[in-house]
Order: C-alpha cells, then structure tokens, then sequence
C-alpha cells in the first residue's frame, strides 16, 4: 500500500511540474505537451539529440515500461523521421496501454541502427493505477521465417510502383500470452530499413502458438537496386530480408526511343546535306537506223527540180513512195522531221553539200 502512495505522490509531483523532458543514456531527449491527457487528445512530442536520418517509433505504455513491448499499445503506436540536425516532432493520439499506469511514452529506434530507447513520464488520465510489477518471466518470442512473395507483374517491368508482400511467423515461447506487441517494418536501400511501412495489429499470441503477419510494402515509381525489408516485433525479435528489382521493361523502351531519335535526326541530317537533282535534258528523238546519205542525196538529184542555185524542189508522195523501198532511213523520224514544216505542198529542201 506503501508503494501504491509513492508512486501517487510522484505522478502529482510530475503534473505540478509540468513537461520533464527525458534523457536517454546516449544524450537524445524528449518532451510531451500537454504532459497529461485523456485518450483520444492528441499531444505534441518534440525530441533533441536522435541520429540524423532515421525513424523512431513512438507508443503510450503502461507499468512504466518495465516489461517492454508487453506494456505498451502498439496499435496507436506513431513512427516519425528524425530531421538532419537530429529533432523530430510527432502529434501521438493518446490511448489506453493493455496495463495499468504509471504510463510513459515509449520512444525507440528502428532496427539496423544501434538501439536507443527513452521512456517519457506521462499521465494517461481516467487509466487506472497500480503498482509497477516487473513480470517474472519475459516476454519469449522466436522468429521461425521472414520472407518477401510478389513481383514481377508487367507494371513493375515497365517502372510502376514495385510491391511486394512480408510475409512474418513468429512463436510464442513463453508461458504468457503476448497481446499487441508492437511490430516495427521499414524497408531501403543501402542495407538499412529507415522508411516506416504502416503495420497491421498483432492482436494476442497464445503461449506456444504460431502467428503469422503479413505487411504489404510499396515502392516508389522507377525503383531500381536492391531493397532490405527489416523490423523488430515486440521490441525483441529482430528480423531482415532483401529483394532486387529491375524495370527492364521501362529500359527497353527507353533504349527503343533513343535509337528512333538518333536516326530521325540521321536522316534529317542527310537530307539537308543531299544536292537537288538537275532537271534531266531533253533528248532529240534519234533515228532507229542510220540514214544512207549517198542513196537519198542520189535519189533527190535525179528527181527533184532546181528552182534556182541549190534549192531544190520535191515531191512528197514520191519521196514517201521510195523511201518504202529499200530501208535508207526510218519513216517514222523522217514523218517527224517533215511534220515540222508546211503541210501543204511540195517541201523544199537545201542541199547542204
């Protein structure tokens, strides 16, 4: 009854004093206000001197935290980013932990870090009291596989979001029942899993029975490497596993498109180096056979009729008659050659000797 009174007059020391802001071991503090609420408000958690980059999750836990995970509320547990100068600064919606206070705000770091824990003092208020009890036995909790199912979908081929599946099992080996432990999950690259995925309730694992939890986790677009998946279950089973994923497909057309654009400027290029075509000359008709000068010139003299000097007169049926004799010259070209002139009448013709 002794000790039921101190820790009441400790819990009243605390709410005249206001926020106490609490120091881990390693020098990272924290402060809440209000120091005091009722679940359901939310409260301010404002913390100093936490390694830059990484999350810590934060729980409302009863008995003050004695008996670790199995004191606290895991499913309103917050997770928050520590900023670069080693702040953080989480709005926690106050609620009831599965033990009776004193109460504490429960901070922790993720796992792949070296672990640092810092307990708050806080008064959850209508919660009963009690006096703290350090369980005999432990919590006991064995990590039987961890593993990640899913992927390879045409989505993820071609850059969209990569999603895969934790799937958790995990043995009660003690003789208590452990209810809503906290299951911590965070997945990155780089060998450490420092951004936070949202985590279903754990419920109650009876001792000796096996349970299974199974956590979705999703990339961002265009993911590229090799991701780790890791986390700790009831603040004490640590576990980790990794996947690599490859957006072939977005490669392919990536590829595809630069070599379309690298021959479309080609082409361009040759267009414009390529000089225009001259227009093709015009080709005098040519006789199909060579003209016998000296038989036609022979044939003009015996029968065409000087006018005067070296003009000549002809007689186009005649001419046209003899020329369908032996071949001297093709009939065509020559009907070509004499359509030119007048249509009526005899043709006159130079000798040209």
């Amino acid at each position: 009854m002794s000790l039921l009174r101190g820790t009441a007059a400790l819990v009243a020391l605390l709410l005249i004093a206001g926020p106490v802001p609490a120091a881990a071991r390693d020098g990272a503090g924290a402060s809440a206000a209000p120091a005091d609420a009722a679940p359901g408000t939310v409260v301010r958690v404002h913390g100093v001197g936490w390694p830059a980059g990484i999350s810590v999750q934060i729980s409302v836990c009863g008995r003050m935290g004695v008996n670790g995970s199995a004191d606290c509320d895991a499913s309103g547990a917050v997770t928050v980013p520590v900023a670069p100068d080693g702040t953080l600064d989480a709005g926690l919606s106050v609620t009831a932990p599965p033990v009776p206070c004193p109460c504490v705000l429960h901070l922790t770091t993720p796992p792949g870090v070296p672990e640092q824990t810092l307990n708050l003092p806080f008064e959850v208020l209508g919660h009963p009291q009690a006096a703290v009890v350090k369980q005999a036995e432990p919590v006991r909790v064995d990590l039987i596989d961890a593993e990640l199912t899913g992927g390879g979908t045409w989505s993820e081929l071609l850059g969209w979001r990569t999603r895969r599946t934790l799937v958790l099992t995990v043995r009660n080996s003690g003789g208590q029942k452990v209810v809503n432990a906290p299951l911590v999950v965070g997945w990155g690259a780089g060998g450490e899993a420092d951004s936070p995925v949202t985590a279903p309730p754990t419920g109650t694992v009876e001792p000796g029975r096996t349970a299974v939890f199974r956590v979705p986790v999703e990339l961002p677009p265009a993911s590229y490497g090799t991701f780790v998946v890791g986390g700790r279950f009831a603040g004490q089973v640590p576990f980790e596993t990794s996947f690599s994923t490859y957006p072939y497909g977005l490669f392919g057309v990536n590829l595809a498109a630069l070599v379309l654009l690298v021959l479309g400027v080609r082409a361009a290029i040759r267009r414009r180096r390529r000089p225009p075509a001259a227009p093709a000359a015009a080709v005098a008709p040519a006789l199909s056979e060579p003209l016998d000068r000296s038989a036609l010139l022979g044939y003009l003299e015996s029968t065409a009729g000087r006018v005067d000097g070296d003009t000549l007169v002809i007689d186009r049926p005649a001419l046209v008659a003899y020329l369908k004799g032996p071949r001297l010259v093709d009939p065509e070209a020559l009907d070509r050659f004499l359509a030119g002139r007048s249509p009526d009448g005899p043709r006159e013709l130079g000798s040209g000797r």
